[in-house]
């Protein structure tokens, strides 16, 4: 075997990123994965793909049709119940596109609007007025303006200006899942890290 070719090289390095991907992917949503295997067969087809037909091009070229459809039927069986001898539409649709809300934990002090509010800031990655937020939530204008100046006191966005407020980098972390918000106290109102 003389030295790698550019193309091997290249589909190595994509295959690697690719696996390290997926890897990260499911570390994050673990909980998904523990009761789900229909996933975790999809993803282990993908990282045999992309890692074992470059691997095994480089290593034992005969085989990497062998490979690729091995990692072909894990694909398959991961989106196809047999049993059911249908796909799997429902499930994956309640893997992907789930409410991410669901994997925050809001502080006692939270609001579900709270999430509404976070979601428009993020959304727009912008400084937004009480009114704004208010139209594109359906709040009342009152209501929008209440919650962004207890938002501010702990933290979750900043007033740039009177009237003005910007989603902070510990509000970004909150909608991500990545905060874990302690519940206040009669003498602790602050949850900042």
């Amino acid at each position: 075997m003389e030295g790698l070719t550019p193309f091997v090289e290249y589909n190595l390095l994509i295959g690697v990123v690719v696996a390290l991907e997926l890897l990260y992917f499911l570390s994050l949503e673990a909980s998904v994965t523990a009761y789900r295997q229909f996933v975790l067969v999809t993803v282990g087809g993908l990282v045999l793909a992309v890692i074992g037909g470059p691997t095994a091009e480089l290593f034992a070229p005969s085989l990497v049709h062998w490979l690729h459809g091995a990692a072909a039927l894990l694909v398959v069986f991961g989106l196809y119940d047999p049993v059911a001898n249908d796909i799997r539409t429902a499930e994956w649709a309640q893997v992907l596109l789930s409410e991410p809300a669901r994997i925050r934990q809001p502080a006692d002090w939270m609001t579900p609007m709270d999430d509404d509010i976070l979601s428009t800031f993020h959304s727009a990655d912008l400084i937004l007025t009480p009114s704004i937020v208010a139209c594109n939530t359906g709040f009342s204008r009152k209501e929008v303006n209440r919650r962004l100046i207890e938002l501010d006191e702990h933290g979750l966005v900043e007033k740039v200006e009177r009237g003005k407020y910007r989603m902070t980098q510990r509000g970004e972390r909150y909608l991500r899942g990545q905060l874990r918000t302690v519940p206040t106290t009669n003498d602790d109102t602050d949850v900042r890290n």
